[in-house]
């Protein structure tokens, strides 16, 4: 178990330093099904645990009762949200990636996109400030850092997973980008 935890921490760490250690040695497919798993889970409370604070923030600034206000279930419906999320992007990133001649098959995508939601925790409460109505320049403007920093991340693991060049990289990552902010565009 504490090999399982220094290994974890050590990739973890090379993943948000944009090492590629973890890569080279190719970490097993179970074992990258977990991080993936935890880190997508840890994403999921953290993004139920900040809109449930701003929520509260939101309807007592405007006037309404909280007596029947019940975070518990806004912190649980924040995990199906991140697995649902993580689960929609994995597969627009893997048909655009394996149209680019990626090499990872669906399953592996999948966890290795999981493994660097890491890099979305610190995203999180700022993305539910944001949903929530919480909108200030200071929020802005971390919000979107953290969300370059994350996304530069997403690409390096992405990329080391597909085993794709720079330039094919570059064409999928903009032809994903550009799907899903029209995607967002039109569901808004």
């Amino acid at each position: 178990m504490n090999y399982l935890t220094s290994d974890y921490l050590t990739s973890m760490g090379n993943i948000l330093a944009f090492n590629n250690i973890g890569f080279e040695k190719k970490i097993d497919i179970k074992r990258l099904q977990y991080y993936a798993i935890l880190n997508v889970l840890v994403l999921g409370i953290i993004y139920g645990c900040s809109a449930a604070m701003f929520s509260k923030i939101i309807l007592l600034k405007n006037g309404f009762d909280t007596t029947a206000y019940n975070p518990l279930k806004i912190i649980v419906a924040g995990i199906p949200v991140a697995f649902f999320m993580h689960g929609g992007a994995a597969l627009f990133i893997w048909v655009f990636l394996k149209a680019m001649g990626g090499k990872a098959n669906f399953l592996t995508s999948y966890f290795y996109i999981g493994m660097a939601a890491i890099s979305l925790w610190i995203v999180a409460p700022f993305a539910a400030a944001l949903q929530t109505g919480a909108v200030s320049p200071v929020i802005t403007i971390l919000t979107g850092i953290f969300s370059i920093y994350a996304l530069a991340v997403n690409i390096k693991v992405i990329k080391a997973a597909f085993q794709l060049s720079t330039f094919k990289m570059g064409i999928a990552t903009s032809v994903t980008l550009m799907y899903i902010s029209c995607f967002l565009y039109l569901w808004v």
